[in-house]
């Protein structure tokens, strides 16, 4: 039970809150995010965290992420977090880049080893079993999809899946992070049936 909870508020640190206004509503099941025209549509049975909730959890997990190799706090703005059971999240943030564009690739496989290295901290014991990168259209727009397997003693543990893209000045990321291999596939599909208006 330790594990899952250091799980659960280490996938939360993912999407560091800025503490700015949120300039995203969600009515009913739908939720709208105004930076990216994006619209996903969100069960009923799942549970979406609001901001106090993953503030709670990463204080309750401060120790763990000390030292921590992540984006600065001022630059990454989350923009949705929602969970299955206590183990498979979704977590959605972006993060303002200045940078050069011919480096945003290597950013974004920056970022799949944080997330990685989270991971790693739940599962000290774990080995990245394999990791692949592949293209994917998401409303008519091109995604890096990573994929990160993470086993323990030959069997999956965890599964993470990273959609993550340049924006005009801005890097999203979608990342889906599973013990359950259906939970991941179902929150993967929510992802891919999701819209991005131009």
């Amino acid at each position: 039970m330790k594990k899952l909870k250091y799980f659960s508020v280490l996938l939360l640190t993912l999407v560091v809150l800025a503490g700015c206004k949120n300039d995203n509503a969600t009515k009913s099941n739908d939720f709208y995010d105004k930076t990216f025209n994006w619209k996903i549509t969100i069960p009923g049975d799942y549970e979406v965290l609001d901001q106090n909730e993953v503030n709670k959890s990463k204080t309750d997990g401060k120790d763990l992420l000390t030292n921590k190799n992540s984006a600065p706090a001022e630059t990454t703005k989350d923009i949705l977090v929602f969970k299955k059971d206590d183990a498979n999240y979704f977590s959605a943030n972006y993060e303002e880049y200045t940078g050069s564009e011919q480096f945003v690739d290597l950013r974004l496989k920056l970022k799949d080893f944080l997330i990685l290295k989270n991971i790693g901290q739940i599962y000290p014991k774990g080995k990245m079993d394999d990791y692949s990168v592949s293209k994917e259209n998401i409303s008519g727009l091109e995604f890096r999809k990573a994929k990160i397997v993470l086993t323990e003693e030959g069997k999956t543990i965890a599964t993470a899946v990273i959609f993550s893209r340049f924006f005009n000045g801005k890097i999203f990321v979608a990342a889906i992070v599973s013990e359950d291999e259906l939970y991941g596939k179902a929150m993967i599909d929510l992802f891919k049936q999701s819209t991005f208006k131009k």
